[in-house]
């Protein structure tokens, strides 16, 4: 057990630093290392992290623990979610080339890292960016796409993912 947990956080750790170091040798290496599980034990311990760190940035109206998992199920939620509007993306854009596993690899190291600095208020504007470009990164060194075929993918997802936002906003909120 403990020798599983040392070598899990040592992966972790591993990763966080060569995603900030080498994101491009990082994406070459990830579709022979990573497996589902360490793709989403990664974004879940990111997702934590994240969750904890959010509490911080002001005083909310619901409870602590109901906040933490709010911030929590979000971040793995969008997660998901653009990982699997990725995956349909690619499919509909080059056909079924890659499997589904490696994509939401690619979308939860991107999304994972970007988590770490994202509960800041104002870094969205240099998180979201840095995230998008970190799955065209992993799409063209995991995938190997072509830089066409990765930034089509990347827009039509992108453009998918505002518009479902958009009209869950106006539909919930407004």
């Amino acid at each position: 057990m403990l020798e599983s947990l040392l070598k899990a956080w040592q992966f972790y750790s591993y990763s966080l630093i060569q995603l900030l170091i080498e994101p491009g040798q990082f994406f070459k290496e990830l579709a022979g290392e990573t497996t589902l599980k360490r793709s989403f034990g990664f974004i879940a311990i990111c997702s934590i992290f994240f969750a904890v760190a959010s509490l911080l940035t002001g005083a909310y109206s619901k409870p602590v623990w109901i906040m933490a998992f709010i911030f929590f199920i979000n971040a793995i939620g969008i997660m998901i979610i653009s990982s699997v509007l990725g995956y349909l993306a690619m499919v509909i854009i080059i056909g079924k080339s890659i499997s589904f596993p490696v994509i939401f690899s690619v979308y939860a190291f991107s999304s994972g890292l970007t988590l770490l600095i994202s509960w800041l208020p104002f870094f969205l504007w240099i998180s979201e960016p840095w995230k998008w470009w970190l799955i065209y990164t992993g799409f063209k060194n995991t995938c190997k796409f072509t830089w066409q075929q990765a930034l089509l993918i990347l827009l039509l997802s992108i453009t998918i993912q505002f518009f479902l936002i958009y009209s869950a906003v106006v539909a919930f909120v407004v």
